[in-house]
């Protein structure tokens, strides 16, 4: 699956589960470069992508994630597994 869509909508699921707007988030974001993601606002952007991608991340991979290109590609590899489509 092309990552370039899944992408664009974890990105927009970032800035909406934080509202931070339109803040600066491509594939080497860490939720430490990114105001406001905190362990809290973590669990919501993970939960809104599930939702968003109508999927359920592994929480052994999840742990393993070290910036925001790490979590499309596992989306990537998941949601062709799952059936999931991009809305």
């Amino acid at each position: 699956m092309n990552s370039g869509p899944i992408l664009e909508k974890v990105v927009q699921t970032i800035q909406a589960s934080l509202n931070t707007g339109p803040t600066h988030i491509n594939r080497q974001t860490r939720a430490m470069d990114v105001r406001g993601w905190d362990s809290l606002s973590h669990t919501v952007i993970l939960m809104s992508l599930e939702e968003t991608f109508e999927c359920r991340l592994p929480m052994d991979r999840v742990f393993q994630l070290k910036n925001v290109g790490d979590l499309v590609d596992l989306l990537a590899e998941i949601l062709p597994a799952e059936g999931a489509t991009l809305q």
